[in-house]
């Protein structure tokens, strides 16, 4: 079953499928200039032409191979850990933001209303420009006031992750009762911009 960005395993996936991809474009531009040698004992025919054309798509087909490869998937003794504490709170996995300086690995994130919180077991994340990254593609999608914390530290992440369950159910006690779903909103649209600029 195919793996849908935000869930586990999507970047691992993700890769299989770029690589997969990549061999073939290469294997058909290599068809397709052989078919013209063999066919005329000669590389100076039109199948040349066309086989180095298909070597566009190829190349750059192996170039988001190369910028997928750098990236790792959450551990699973994490993702277990984690889901413990996230019950009743939306989660998204294995993102992976890029800009022009840096690129930031997080491994999980989690959503309240306009909290945001993530968390990266990589070591060399600049979390605080990831942070900003992440607070200036919402105020220009227009989503003001996301708070945003990305943690390294897992216990401190999920003690985090406990103070957001608590009030996502006594939140959810509130909806039941005026039956407004606020949150949901933000959350959606929360979510599906972190998706979008997320490889």
């Amino acid at each position: 079953m195919k793996k849908k960005k935000g869930e586990p395993g999507y970047l691992t996936a993700q890769k299989k499928r770029i690589a997969v991809r990549t061999v073939l474009l290469f294997a058909l531009a290599l068809a397709i200039y052989l078919t013209g040698y063999f066919s005329t004992g000669s590389n100076q025919n039109l199948l040349t032409i066309v086989a180095v054309l298909g070597c566009l798509p190829a190349s750059r087909s192996a170039v988001s191979l190369f910028a997928t490869l750098r990236f790792h998937g959450i551990g699973q003794v994490d993702l277990e850990q984690i889901r413990a504490h996230t019950k009743h709170l939306p989660t998204l996995c294995d993102l992976a933001f890029t800009t022009y300086e840096k690129n930031y690995e997080i491994h999980h994130m989690a959503c309240l209303g306009k909290t945001l919180v993530g968390y990266t077991s990589h070591a060399g994340c600049d979390t605080a420009g990831c942070e900003a990254h992440l607070k200036s593609m919402c105020v220009q999608n227009g989503l003001k006031g996301v708070e945003i914390k990305i943690f390294r530290d897992l216990p401190k992440y999920l003690g985090r992750l406990d103070t957001l369950e608590r009030l996502a159910q006594e939140n959810n006690t509130e909806k039941q009762e005026s039956g407004q779903d606020t949150d949901r909103e933000m959350t959606e649209r929360l979510f599906s911009l972190l998706c979008a600029i997320s490889l």
